[in-house]
C-alpha cells in the first residue's frame, strides 16, 4: 500500500490487499457511507473480502493522520452515569447482587444478593452481565493482579475493574481521554503497549471496541501476547461481520462505524491471528441480550442515509437476540478470550 490522495484533515492509502488475512482485493466496495454523524465530509468505501468476509475501509486514512480522526469522538462527550451505579429500583438492586457475587463488583449502593440465583437460571441475561465485567468471573480469578484496558477511552471499565479488586492501567492513543482519566486518578500511559517499561507484564488485557481502529490488529495481539504473564488472559469484544443486523440493515448497520472502524475481523480471522501469536487455547463467548441496542441506532442511521424501507422490523429483531441469546456465531458482537500457556 501507498500514500495518495488526501481526505479533509490528511493523507490516505491505498490498500490492494485485505488488512485481515492479506489476500488480494478481488471484489468492488460493498458500500459507499459517509461517517456516522456527518462530521466528517468525506466519503468512504466499505469493502468486504471475498477470502475472510471482514470488513474494512479502502482507501483509508494513513498512520500519522489518523489522530485527527479522533479530535472530535465520541469518547470526548460527557455520558450519564450508568443506572446500575445510582438507581434504587428492585430490578438494579437485583443486577447488582449478581454482579457483586459473580464478578466480586464492590458496590456502594445497595444489593440483594438473591439477584444471583436469578440471573444464574436465565443465561441470556447471565451472558449479558457477566460482559460488563469483561467475563472476569470471580471463581477464575479470585486472585487479583494487574489488569491493563488497551484503548481505555474515558476510562468507564478502570472503574469497574478498580471496584472488582484489579490493580488497574490503561493506555490510550488519544491525549484528550488520557488526561481525563489522569484527572480521575487512574494510571493510563498515552499511546499502547511501548507506553510501558520494556518487559512489564499483565495478567489481564482487555480491549473493548479496539481491535477495529487499529491499522496493525495482529501486531497488537502479537505485542499483547508478550505483554501477559504466563496464563495470562486476553478479552477481545469487537463487531461481528457475520451479525445478523449487518445483513439485516447493510450500509445502515452500526456496526460499520467508517472511518473509524478500519478492519472489522471475520470470528475465523480472530482467531487465526490469536494462534499465530501464540494462544493456543481460546473461546468465543455468548454475548447475551444485546441486540436492541444496534438495532435501534440501525434504524436512525438507515433514516439517515434515506433509507426508508429499513425499519426495525420486530420480528426480525427478536430473531436476531435469539441468535445473541443461544450462538455467537452471528451475534452481534464478538466477544472472545484468550489464554497464555
Amino acid at each position: 500500500m501507498k500514500a495518495q490522495m488526501i481526505w479533509s484533515r490528511g493523507e490516505l492509502e491505498t490498500l490492494d490487499r485485505c488488512p485481515a488475512c492479506n489476500k488480494s482485493i478481488e471484489s468492488k466496495p460493498l458500500y459507499k457511507r459517509y461517517d456516522d454523524e456527518n462530521i466528517i465530509p468525506d466519503e468512504w468505501n466499505i469493502y468486504r473480502c471475498n477470502h475472510c468476509q471482514s470488513f474494512f475501509v479502502n482507501p483509508r486514512p494513513t498512520l500519522e493522520s489518523l489522530p485527527a480522526l479522533y479530535q472530535d469522538y465520541l469518547t470526548h462527550r460527557t455520558t450519564e452515569i450508568e443506572p446500575v451505579f445510582t438507581s434504587n429500583s428492585l430490578s438494579w438492586k437485583l443486577i447488582r447482587g449478581f454482579l457483586s457475587l459473580r464478578l466480586g463488583i464492590v458496590f456502594k449502593e445497595k444489593c440483594l444478593n438473591i439477584g444471583y440465583l436469578v440471573f444464574m437460571i436465565i443465561p441470556a441475561f447471565r451472558h449479558k452481565l457477566d460482559r460488563f465485567g469483561r467475563n472476569l468471573i470471580l471463581k477464575n480469578f479470585n486472585k487479583k493482579g494487574k489488569l491493563l484496558d488497551l484503548g481505555c477511552g474515558a476510562g468507564e471499565f478502570l472503574n469497574v475493574a478498580t471496584m472488582m479488586g484489579w490493580d488497574t492501567y490503561g493506555c490510550d492513543f488519544d491525549p484528550v481521554v488520557v488526561k481525563k482519566c489522569r484527572d480521575d486518578g487512574f494510571d493510563v500511559r498515552l499511546g499502547g503497549l511501548e507506553a510501558f517499561s520494556t518487559g512489564e507484564t499483565f495478567d489481564v488485557i482487555t480491549m473493548n471496541q479496539v481491535i477495529e481502529h487499529v491499522a496493525n490488529p495482529q501486531k497488537i495481539i502479537k505485542d499483547c501476547y508478550q505483554a501477559l504473564n504466563s496464563e495470562g488472559y486476553l478479552w477481545i469484544g469487537t463487531p461481528n461481520p457475520n451479525a445478523a443486523g449487518a445483513r439485516f440493515f447493510g450500509a445502515a448497520w452500526v456496526g460499520l462505524h467508517p472511518p473509524y472502524h478500519l478492519c472489522i475481523p471475520s470470528q475465523n480471522e480472530l482467531i487465526r491471528w490469536l494462534n499465530e501469536a501464540g494462544f493456543d487455547h481460546y473461546k468465543v463467548l455468548q454475548r447475551g441480550t444485546h441486540a436492541k441496542f444496534n438495532w435501534i441506532e440501525s434504524t436512525k442511521l438507515a433514516g439517515k442515509l434515506g433509507k426508508n424501507n429499513i425499519y426495525f422490523s420486530k420480528a426480525n429483531y427478536l430473531k436476531a437476540e435469539l441468535v445473541n441469546m443461544f450462538t455467537p456465531k452471528n451475534g452481534e458482537e464478538t466477544v472472545i478470550i484468550a489464554f497464555k500457556k
